[in-house]
């Protein structure tokens, strides 16, 4: 009677440990699958800052690239200027020219008619 007894409360502590492992079993697992969902959470942070980064990348190369429009705009503008003054100097310079012809024009002529004279 006394063994029986004795076997039975061994059954019940074996019975109470094996659940103690089962609910460290479980807790463990839990801690586990918390670990792996902080680690994918970690995985996904990095590739949303990693693509932040590369937008904003491309948003810097998209404003380089207009702002590097803007300056052929410019220097466009600015030959074309410097091709309307080069023209107008030019025909500054022929009709300074055609005055010059003029004058000498005229003082031979008048040249002409003092000898006539």
């Amino acid at each position: 009677e006394v063994a029986r007894k004795q076997a039975q409360i061994a059954a019940a502590k074996a019975r109470k440990e094996e659940q103690e492992d089962a609910k460290m079993a479980a807790a463990v697992a839990i801690a586990k699958k918390k670990a792996a969902a902080r680690m994918q959470a970690k995985i996904k942070a990095a590739a949303a800052a990693k693509k932040a980064a590369q937008e904003e990348e491309v948003r810097k190369a998209e404003v380089a690239r207009k702002q590097a429009q803007i300056a052929a705009a410019k220097a466009r503008k600015e030959e074309q200027e410097d091709a309307k003054m080069a023209a107008a100097v030019a025909i500054a310079k022929k009709k300074a020219a055609a005055r010059m012809q003029a004058k000498i024009k005229a003082a031979a002529a008048a040249k002409k008619a003092a000898q006539e004279e």
